[in-house]
């Protein structure tokens, strides 16, 4: 026997079976395995989890497992009272188990598969056989009777007839419970679940009854002998027989298949044809069925090659079809619409083509809108319209269905037929691209948007939502109520109604890819495409697993859902309703349209011709884009100023009107748009840029292009930390300098001033390795809590590890961030889905309230900025070479403090010399240089005796090449002594003077007698 390929059959290979008896469900039948919604015989009550529980055997019982999160089941079995199933416990046949809203019956594979026959009366009729049988208690009660009349003259008549009568009343009313329990198990016997064992257990083949005879219940099992007669043979036909029947009731389509496969269950099988222009089959084709709610039946045109019999249905009897010659009323529901397409399958002997090439002549569809041809049906060509078919589309199918293939000669069909004037194309392709690359030329595609630049995906549904508002304000001030009005409008007037606005088609292949990794985007692109029903806006969804990917929402905005061949039956179901996507053969391009039924899809060939003829027609050149192109790679700052001046009719607003208002004068280059191109505005506040390690140069250099940009904007002065050369900079010192800490420590006593740092992280090592780890943190933490507030802007290049702006306690406004994958997006504190493929000179600038916008950067200094420094304040801290020279070439022979100046003492004080009694002839020196007389030396301690060091008011201490006791017990008299002290590297000719509660370093110059 051929497998029949209905789901209803995986039952019969298993010792239990779960039939539902109640719901939304009623009819199906589960065999072991997952029970849910995403089961291999998926259910449509939405109260079931689509994984709600595992259902497995042992022992001739029943176990269920509950899936974790499932809502609880409830079992019943002989007491009629509902319980909580407890994990593992066994259950026995006919346990009643409550999943959501379906009720299941625990059930045995029934030994005999059969359906009461045409003229069978069924078991516990009244047959001649079974009076015959009854004909002892006949017996019995004649003699009782004969009893009582033999013994009326010694027994009271009354007191014997009583107790008789209601012994008989009793015996009657225990035969009528016992018959009345026998008639309900029988009917059980003959319900959906039942009946969908028996059509699965049909052969595939069979040799086909001469005489079409059937008796079906219109709704849920009575008596056999309330059955309707229904035949297909004219001549042979009884009086109580019809060939068509008429159902009436709430749920008439379900009593209609019901019947249907009553039918198929008393010949031996079944060419059904319903809702569909491509027949199911149930066991063989041995009588053709046609249910239809038509007037004229739609399935008649065909030639008749076997015995037709006909159920017609209708919602109240005024719709009922004419040619129904017998009407059953009723209101029963004793299978669902699902159970049809558990018990039935596809039939493989079509009239369809196994290819369908795409011709271009007659690629136009009739209809208007966006028509084309996408495929034939068993009724010939079908055409697919967005407008008025959708206008959202949901397309699915499995790996070799044909899918991508369908997608693109659907959208290719378009673009030939439709100039971009009429429809563009915003293509999504979550696959790499691989599939809509070869629709990328065309001049109809505004945006092809990939997984590799997800943050593009963002920009593009901010385009679509700007380009939605601006049509909706224009339909307002145009008094037409949608775009089609608008269209046709212009089509009767041309001349006084504009022209307008293309249709917008956003496809996306492998949509559940998209809903996975950036669920938001997924969520604005369906309220986009609901709010945009009327705004030309279509949304064609394809995917290769729907199952768990479609929701109700998708389903219930898209009017076209497009299927083929499906790996499970879940995944049919959850894009037609029903299961006959994951019965069709391995044909690709074969399919199954909601409401027209199986079709042959056309297959484009050749993509690149249709391509190349739609740029000879419509050029690129001519098609204005939706929204601005994209932002470019590499900037001057000559293009950063020629960008910031507005168009003279252009209205800016957000993020632009804030840019660009008039007192910003300082623009550190362009910022990504929807309409055109923002500038980046400095908000007055310091900037961290973050890169990864192998892109250091590129942090070094926006470090120092947007700090000589700010500094020659502002004319404050710029010190640098680094190794680069910048003309005009008020100090230049490399990180392992000695005084990076001096300018470090004193840059905000001195601002307002621009510092850039080329490599942060460096010079936080360096601070660590010559301070102590407190005094590193405490350095680098004062500087970035005081920067703001004395008007100091820090530009500092991070390389290499991500941090989020936390870290950096927000002492950074603006950060640029150049973020290459997920990971390091997340360590930047930036959403994987906000990622954005960079250019060379591009990256992501993250502000606080802001989401991550795409920037361009000019990566070159600017030249001349020394020019504008102001010179009210000249502090600057010199580098080794500038302090080399300035050693030889100064006449004082003293140097003194972080800035290397001479000494401005006004008057002598006396000295005391730590070291060595020699170290007096620069004091000589000293004294020499101002003409004062001959120093006086109060005191010369030794380096060892150290301990003696204390504070001398009116005195000045010198102590050259000290040591590191020396410098601990100077620092401990001094007030705020200067960090810089403990990171020095003494020599002969450098130490350090002590006035008071300061000290301060000290350098001999070759005027000096020690040089």
């Amino acid at each position: 026997m051929k497998d029949s390929g209905c789901l209803a059959r995986s039952a019969l290979r298993t010792d239990l079976h779960l039939a539902c008896t109640a719901g939304p469900d009623v009819g199906v039948v589960v065999a072991p395995g997952m029970v849910g919604r995403a089961g291999d015989v998926p259910l449509t009550c939405a109260s079931i989890a689509r994984e709600h529980l595992r259902l497995s055997t042992r022992d001739g019982r029943a176990v269920l497992r509950v899936s974790p999160g499932a809502s609880p089941v409830r079992v019943r079995s002989r007491v009629p009272l509902w319980h909580r199933y407890r994990e593992a416990r066994p259950l026995p046949a006919g346990t009643r188990i409550r999943l959501g809203e379906d009720v299941f019956e625990v059930r045995a594979r029934p030994r005999r598969l059969a359906w009461p026959s045409v003229s069978g009366r069924g078991r516990g009729s009244l047959t001649g056989s079974s009076l015959l049988r009854g004909a002892p208690l006949v017996s019995v009660l004649v003699m009782a009777g004969f009893l009582l009349w033999r013994l009326r003259s010694s027994v009271s008549l009354s007191s014997v007839l009583a107790p008789a009568c209601a012994g008989v009343v009793l015996a009657a009313i225990a035969a009528s419970l016992a018959l009345s329990w026998r008639a309900r198990r029988r009917r059980r016997g003959w319900d959906g679940g039942a009946l969908a064992l028996i059509l699965a257990g049909l052969p595939a083949s069979s040799t086909p009854q001469r005489a079409a005879r059937a008796a079906v219940w219109p709704g849920r099992p009575t008596r056999v002998g309330r059955r309707v007669r229904l035949s297909a043979s004219v001549d042979a036909r009884e009086p109580d027989e019809c060939e068509a029947i008429g159902i009436v009731g709430a749920h008439a389509s379900q009593c209609a298949l019901w019947c249907a496969g009553q039918i198929a269950a008393q010949l031996g099988g079944a060419r059904v044809w319903w809702n569909s222009a491509a027949p199911v089959l149930i066991g063989h084709a041995g009588v053709d069925i046609h249910v239809s709610d038509r007037d004229s039946c739609p399935h008649c045109t065909r030639d008749a090659a076997r015995p037709t019999l006909h159920i017609g249905y209708a919602s109240s009897l005024s719709l009922l079809p004419a040619w129904c010659a017998q009407v059953c009323v009723t209101d029963d529901e004793p299978v669902s619409s699902h159970w049809w397409w558990t018990v039935t399958r596809a039939d493989a002997r079509d009239s369809l083509p196994t290819r369908l090439d795409w011709d271009p002549s007659s690629a136009r569809g009739r209809g208007g809108g966006l028509s084309v041809r996408i495929g034939l049906g068993e009724e010939g060509p079908v055409d697919l319209d967005l407008v008025t078919d959708g206008p959202h589309a949901l397309v699915a199918g499995c790996t070799g269905s044909g899918k991508s293939e369908a997608l693109l000669g659907w959208l290719a069909a378009i673009a030939h037929c439709y100039s971009p004037e009429q429809v563009r194309f915003i293509l999504i392709d979550y696959k790499g691209g691989a599939t809509f690359a070869r629709l990328e030329e065309l001049p109809h595609t505004q945006a092809l948007l990939t997984d590799l630049d997800a943050g593009a995906t963002t920009r593009a549904l901010d385009g679509i939502a700007s380009i939605l508002q601006r049509r909706e304000e224009t339909l307002g001030a145009l008094g037409f109520p949608d775009l089609a009005t608008w269209e046709s409008a212009h089509e009767s007037d041309p001349l006084s109604v504009t022209v307008p606005p293309p249709r917008l088609v956003v496809a996306i292949d492998e949509f559940r890819v998209l809903a996975q990794a950036h669920p938001d985007s997924m969520e604005v692109l369906l309220r986009l495409a609901a709010q945009g029903r009327s705004l030309g806006l279509h949304l064609i969804a394809a995917t290769q697993r729907p199952s768990g990917a479609v929701s109700a929402q998708m389903r219930a905005n898209m009017d076209i859902r497009l299927c083929l061949r499906c790996v499970s039956a879940s995944d049919s179901t959850d894009v037609l309703g029903d299961t006959r996507a994951a019965s069709l053969p391995r044909i690709p391009g074969r399919a199954v349209l909601a409401d027209v039924g199986t079709i042959q899809l056309t297959y484009l060939a050749d993509i690149a011709s249709v391509v190349e003829r739609s740029n000879a027609t419509w050029p690129r050149s001519v098609t204005e884009p939706l929204w601005a192109p994209p932002l470019p790679e590499a900037l001057s700052w000559e293009d950063v100023d020629a960008a910031t001046q507005p168009l003279p009719d252009h209205a800016l607003q957000g993020n632009e009107a804030r840019d660009a208002r008039p007192d910003a004068a300082v623009s550190l280059g362009l910022v990504e748009g929807i309409e055109r191109h923002g500038s980046i505005v400095w908000d007055g506040g310091s900037i961290q840029i973050q890169t990864s390690a192998h892109e250091a140069h590129i942090a070094a250099q926006w470090a120092l292009s947007l700090a000589t940009r700010i500094a020659h904007r502002t004319r404050h002065p710029l010190h640098v930390i680094g190794e680069e050369s910048i003309e005009g900079a008020a100090s230049q010192l490399p990180v392992d300098a000695p005084g990076v800490i001096d300018l470090l420590e004193g840059i905000c006593a001195h601002g307002p001033a621009v510092l850039a740092l080329t490599d942060a992280p460096q010079l936080r090592s360096y601070l660590s390795h010559v301070l102590t780890a407190p005094q590193a943190e405490a350095l680098w933490t004062s500087l970035l809590a005081t920067a703001r507030r004395a008007g100091v802007v820090i530009v500092a290049a991070f390389a290499g590890r991500f941090t989020p702006s936390s870290a950096a306690l927000g002492a950074f406004s603006t950060r640029i961030v150049r973020a290459r994958d997920s990971d390091e997006a997340v360590h930047a504190g930036i959403a994987p889905g906000e990622l954005r493929a960079l250019g060379e000179g591009q990256a992501l600038i993250v502000r606080p309230g802001d989401k991550p916008r795409l920037a361009c950067i000019p990566r070159q200094s600017v030249r001349g900025h020394g020019d504008y420094l102001d010179a009210e304040d000249d502090w600057h801290i010199l580098s080794p070479s500038q302090v080399a020279a300035l050693v030889r070439n100064t006449r004082s022979p003293i140097l003194i403090g972080p800035t290397y100046s001479a000494p401005t003492w006004t008057h002598a004080l006396p000295w005391i010399i730590i070291g060595r009694r020699d170290d007096a002839r620069i004091v000589e020196a000293i004294h020499a240089h101002f003409g004062w007389e001959t120093p006086k030396i109060a005191d010369v301690i030794p380096e060892e005796a150290w301990t003696r060091i204390t504070r001398w008011d009116k005195h000045r201490v010198l102590a050259l090449n000290p040591t590191h006791n020396v410098i601990r017990a100077l620092i401990q008299h001094s007030h705020t002594p200067p960090l810089a002290l403990a990171a020095r590297r003494w020599e002969s000719t450098c130490g350090v003077i002590s006035e008071g509660d300061t000290v301060t370093t000290v350098q001999l110059t070759v005027g000096s007698v020690n040089t």
